[in-house]
C-alpha cells in the first residue's frame, strides 16, 4: 500500500509540475483590483480617448497623422485611445492644440458635473456625490 501511495504522490507531483509550466494566468483579480483603484482617472482617460476620436474621425485624420502632429509614435496613440493610458496635461494639451478639442472642461463637465462659468470660471452643475461615500 505504501508503495502504491508513493508512486500515486510522485505521478500526481509530475502532473502538477507539468500543470505549473503550461499554466494559463488568471489575474483577473488583480485586474479587478487595479480598476477599482484607478476608476476615477479611467474615467477621464477613456472620455478623452473616445473624444479624440470622434474629432479625428470629423477631420479625417488618421492615427498616425496624429502621431506625427504630437511627435510621438503611433503605439503610444494606440494606446492613447485605448481609453487606459494615464495621460500628462502636457499631452491633453498637445491634443487639444492639434486637434482644436477642448478636453479638459468637457471632460470635467461630462465625469464630475462643473461647467465653465466665462465671469467666474468652473462651477458644479451637477449634485455632489453624498456624504456617505466620504464626500462632502
Amino acid at each position: 500500500m505504501t508503495a502504491l501511495k508513493n508512486s500515486t504522490t510522485k505521478t500526481e507531483d509530475k502532473e502538477l509540475t507539468i500543470l505549473e509550466k503550461h499554466e494559463i494566468s488568471t489575474d483577473w483579480r488583480e485586474k479587478a483590483l487595479w480598476y477599482r483603484d484607478n476608476h476615477k482617472w479611467l474615467m477621464y482617460s477613456r472620455f478623452i480617448a473616445l473624444k479624440t476620436l470622434k474629432r479625428l474621425d470629423e477631420l479625417n485624420l488618421s492615427q498616425k497623422q496624429l502621431a506625427r502632429m504630437l511627435d510621438c509614435s503611433p503605439q503610444y496613440i494606440s494606446r492613447l485611445l485605448k481609453g487606459t493610458e494615464n495621460l500628462t496635461l502636457k499631452t491633453i494639451s498637445k491634443i487639444e492644440e492639434c486637434l482644436d478639442l477642448d478636453l479638459i472642461s468637457s471632460a470635467l463637465s461630462f465625469v464630475r458635473g462643473y461647467d465653465m462659468d466665462k465671469d467666474s470660471g468652473y462651477h458644479r452643475v451637477a449634485e455632489p456625490i453624498p456624504s456617505e461615500y466620504g464626500h462632502e
